[in-house]
């Protein structure tokens, strides 16, 4: 190729990267049209709560599950053992907590944890809550408006609040800034989407998939219970409501773990391009390809060091306006977790790439999945 095609090819390259980032702002940001609420009280409802060490037992969390008991709600705690480290701290805060004791043994150490409470729950609509998660009655109403005889499975994306360390801000970027803004622009789309949060589907949707089977058919529980859904003949959709997550303060190590093993878990189900297509069209690669097509075009490198400055602000101005819509705050410690999360974006995809474990709770989930989960998976089919 002549120097001058090269340059366009970057240009173009850079212009789709920021173009796409702008569009997921502008498709994420505004919430859709809020439906009166079907099932319009608490006692409509059944919270399965997964808990496993003291960490999952945050007084917080415990006292959003008693409000929601105290409101009506049947409010299913699941630890695997009877001395988990979970079960001291919510017996503390609340005596009368009702925990169900026992583990399944399958590839997926979460779904042997919340098997007996899906299998428990007798209320019309069940949702399963990650752990930390805090949700009101009247969001859990909202959240689960869209239910219908047509819409099977309402997601309601977590939003990361209070990060008290570096650490916790930069995984705000990540939960925030990043994949709530891709996966609601998806949804928006019509792609189906997954993601954790709080999960809400009918107690009749639940049965037709198989109760907690329909989450185990692939390595992901919420892909798998997608899938198991919308093989039904029903939609999925992202809910409005957003579920506040409290961070506080968290270790660098476990926050970079932790991505680390979503993009692995990722690479093992058929989105898997996107681990390589998200860094690809990122701030940090289409600002370098962008910087070499100007420096390839003769142009001086002190207007390419301005064109870079420009770019970065133009990107951060894209997700500012998206949080804005979301009423999610970003200030300056916002501003710069997002570009440190977008510097470590193409080291991330290179660790998913290059490791095949996928350690969660002391277990190799991939290996499980390689082991045992696979033919489960075709035996559920």
């Amino acid at each position: 190729m002549e120097p001058g095609a090269l340059a366009w090819l970057g240009l173009g390259w850079w212009s789709i990267g920021t173009a796409v980032h702008w569009a997921s702002a502008a498709l994420a940001r505004a919430p859709r049209r809020t439906t009166a609420a079907a099932h319009h009280t608490a006692a409509d409802f059944t919270v399965v709560a997964p808990m496993a060490g003291a960490g999952d037992a945050s007084e917080a969390y415990v006292q959003s599950l008693q409000r929601l008991a105290q409101a009506g709600v049947e409010v299913l705690i699941c630890v695997a053992t009877a001395d988990d480290d979970a079960v001291l701290p919510t017996k503390a805060i609340w005596p009368e907590a009702p925990i169900l004791v026992g583990s399944g043994d399958t590839f997926n150490p979460k779904m042997n944890n919340v098997r007996k409470g899906l299998e428990a729950a007798r209320r019309d609509v069940v949702a399963l809550c990650d752990a930390g998660i805090l949700v009101s009655p009247d969001e859990l109403c909202r959240a689960a408006a869209p239910l219908s005889t047509k819409v099977g499975l309402v997601l309601a994306l977590k939003a990361a609040e209070d990060p008290q360390t570096l650490a916790a801000e930069i995984e705000r970027a990540y939960i925030d800034g990043h994949q709530a803004r891709f996966l609601l622009a998806a949804d928006r789309l019509g792609i189906a989407v997954a993601s954790g949060g709080v999960t809400l589907l009918t107690n009749d949707t639940l049965q037709r998939i198989g109760n907690w089977r329909g989450f185990n058919r692939w390595i992901a529980d919420d892909y798998s219970v997608v899938r198991s859904v919308r093989e039904l003949g029903l939609s999925t959709q992202l809910g409005e409501v957003m579920p506040r997550l409290p961070l506080g303060a968290r270790p660098w190590s476990a926050v970079w773990r932790r991505q680390v093993r979503w993009a692995r878990t990722r690479l093992r189900l058929p989105v898997w391009p996107l681990v390589l297509w998200e860094p690809a069209i990122g701030c940090t690669v289409t600002g370098a390809v962008g910087a070499a097509a100007l420096l390839a075009s003769g142009v001086t490198p002190g207007l390419v060091v301005v064109a870079l400055l420009a770019h970065l602000l133009v990107w951060l101005a894209g997700e500012k306006w998206f949080m804005a819509g979301r009423r999610l705050s970003f200030g300056w410690s916002a501003a710069g977790a997002a570009l440190v999360r977008e510097v470590l974006a193409p080291a991330l995809a290179v660790c998913a790439i290059g490791g095949r474990r996928i350690p969660w709770r002391g277990t190799d989930l991939g290996g499980e999945w390689r082991s045992r989960g696979k033919s489960a998976s075709r035996t559920s089919l």
